[in-house]
């Protein structure tokens, strides 16, 4: 069984976590999911309070650590220093992923140096401008580490990381309840075509 920690913080994007929580936890035979903050619970932008299982620093031991994005709690994330400092992650033995602006942690922390990601389309211009070399796809995978851009693409995300771990067949077993009705075919070539193209 693998650990998977998503790292939360206050004001983080409910469909990032919440997306995220729910594919995994689909598989739990295959997966021990941990919700990590830097308090008991965190507050996403739309109200919802969720609990925390620890402190973020557990994620330098998970198997994966995926990061959550917030158009405000990312900023406040950034500058908390006992945030970042607590984060001692290894890409050579680590599965590492962010959707949408999590990519700005990865980036502080220095994962993405000499190398591509992707981001939310709004927040683009802004990782461009902290010195990263974003390309313009749903999803970017460069090593151990994957970086998605846009909220949805938590499905190539996951889909990645469940394909790297096991294979294609837990991929699909993974996603096939929130697939909507008589579009798996249709959604089956998006997520094989974004998870081969980000490779490239």
């Amino acid at each position: 069984m693998f650990n998977v920690a998503i790292v939360i913080f206050d004001e983080f994007t409910d469909i990032d976590y919440f997306l995220m929580r729910d594919i995994f936890g689909r598989c739990r035979e295959d997966w021990n999911v941990s919700v990590l903050g830097t308090k008991p619970y965190h507050t996403s932008t739309l109200g919802q309070k969720v609990d925390t299982d620890g402190h973020v620093s557990l994620a330098n031991q998970a198997d994966v650590v995926l990061f959550s994005s917030g158009q405000q709690g990312i900023p406040n994330a950034l500058a908390d220093e006992d945030f970042m400092r607590s984060f001692k992650l290894d890409s050579q033995r680590q599965i590492i992923g962010s959707i949408c602006a999590g990519s700005f942690i990865l980036h502080q922390l220095g994962l993405l140096d000499n190398t591509q990601a992707t981001t939310h389309s709004d927040a683009k211009n802004a990782l461009i401008s902290m010195g990263a070399d974003v390309e313009d796809k749903p999803l970017v995978i460069r090593g151990n580490i994957g970086t998605a851009g846009g909220c949805l693409s938590a499905l190539y995300l996951t889909g990645w990381i469940a394909e790297k771990l096991f294979d294609s067949n837990k991929r699909r077993e993974m996603h096939r309840q929130i697939l909507p009705a008589n579009q798996h075919e249709l959604y089956e070539k998006m997520i094989v075509d974004a998870i081969a193209e980000a490779k490239i």
